[in-house]
């Protein structure tokens, strides 16, 4: 079981997002649920992909290109890092593809893959 974290519902029982601090003190106590750290990402996520979904081609596509993608091959991006003050929110999070995200270098994190390759060849 993960860590259990505070999050903002929406009116219609969405998770808004999840808290990084004590601001859920601010907010009307109906507002705010505890809940399990993963279902929380996972409910905004799921959010963030329908979000993505276009209608006219019936397909998620990545926000930034435009390419398909789909619950496995997407992943979701934070615009503003959790490390530089961001947070997993409906505002904060993007359904991109891995090229937009990772895998090149003008993608959101810059082009990570030669960390990996790097990372996980076997020592000389």
């Amino acid at each position: 079981m993960s860590k259990t974290v505070r999050v903002e519902i929406g009116p219609e029982g969405n998770v808004l997002r999840i808290f990084r601090n004590k601001e859920w003190k601010d907010l009307p106590t109906e507002s705010v649920r505890l809940m399990d750290r993963s279902e929380a990402v996972k409910a905004v996520r799921v959010q963030v992909f329908d979000r993505a979904f276009n209608e006219d081609t019936e397909q998620i596509e990545c926000e930034r290109c435009g390419r398909k993608i789909n619950w496995s091959t997407g992943e979701m991006n934070e615009v503003v890092p959790k490390g530089s003050g961001g947070e997993v929110s409906l505002a904060n999070c993007e359904a991109l593809c891995n090229r937009c995200h990772t895998g090149s270098p003008d993608s959101a994190h810059g082009n990570r893959r030669w960390q990996t390759a790097k990372l996980s060849s076997p020592k000389e």
